[in-house]
């Protein structure tokens, strides 16, 4: 393996894990919640709440 395809083999894990480790995970659960308002969620709240049934 040339020192070229070592650098660009390197360049190349950088830049992927740069793009998966730099999406934000907590905030597009944020807004999946806030889109979609599943029931699971809102029986989550309502426990918290202390208005479960």
């Amino acid at each position: 393996m040339s020192q070229l395809q070592r650098i660009l083999l390197a360049a190349a894990i950088v830049i992927v894990d740069a793009i998966v480790f730099f999406v934000p995970l907590a905030s597009l659960f944020l807004a999946y919640v806030i889109l979609v308002n599943p029931p699971w969620f809102r029986e989550f709240l309502a426990k918290l709440d202390g208005s479960d049934p």
